[in-house]
């Protein structure tokens, strides 16, 4: 008897640990659903990022944009993570946690620093069509409190944190 294989579609004999062809593993053959009645699994496993996204959080720096103002527009606007942007690509993100780590103590003069020296290069991100384990998955794995959501243009979306994702788990949980 023959085992298709999922992956590249190689008939393999029935009982082997992995694909001849392909080395994909046979080994697991349905992936794990949802239990019913766990609500916190179902929203994390089905629920779209989208269901996160607000857009209030967004906002945009240049890599040559003062630290000064970054801190500036953090505090007027109440914001602690701002994605960095050049030539409409994005190329790092700056949080609270950065600008403790890499500034505070470190420079007098604020204006001379600038984004480019203290964001966090090439984040991690997601789309809106992705399930939120992904944000999860990349914040628990990364160490990270944000993760920036783009469109497929690579336009910014939001930026969605922990709190937003354990906001919409509770409330789910209440359902």
């Amino acid at each position: 008897m023959k085992n298709q294989c999922p992956s590249c579609g190689f008939s393999n004999i029935e009982g082997v640990d992995r694909c001849e062809q392909c080395f994909h593993s046979m080994m697991l053959r349905e992936l794990p659903a949802p239990h019913k009645d766990d609500h916190f699994q179902q929203a994390l496993l089905t629920a779209p990022v989208s269901e996160l996204i607000t857009g209030k959080d967004l906002i945009v720096a240049d890599t040559d944009d003062s630290v000064k103002k970054i801190v500036e527009v953090f505090q007027k606007k109440q914001k602690n993570c701002v994605l960095v942007y050049r030539s409409k690509k994005l190329v790092g993100i700056i949080s609270n946690r950065d600008l403790i780590r890499k500034v505070a103590g470190l420079h007098k003069d604020l204006t001379a620093v600038k984004a480019k020296d203290v964001m966090t290069p090439n984040p991690e991100t997601v789309r809106p069509e992705d399930p939120i384990s992904f944000i999860v998955n990349k914040m628990a794995m990364g160490g990270f409190r944000h993760v920036p959501v783009l469109a497929p243009s690579g336009a910014p979306i939001s930026i969605v944190n922990i709190h937003d994702v354990m906001h919409f788990l509770s409330s789910r949980q209440k359902k």
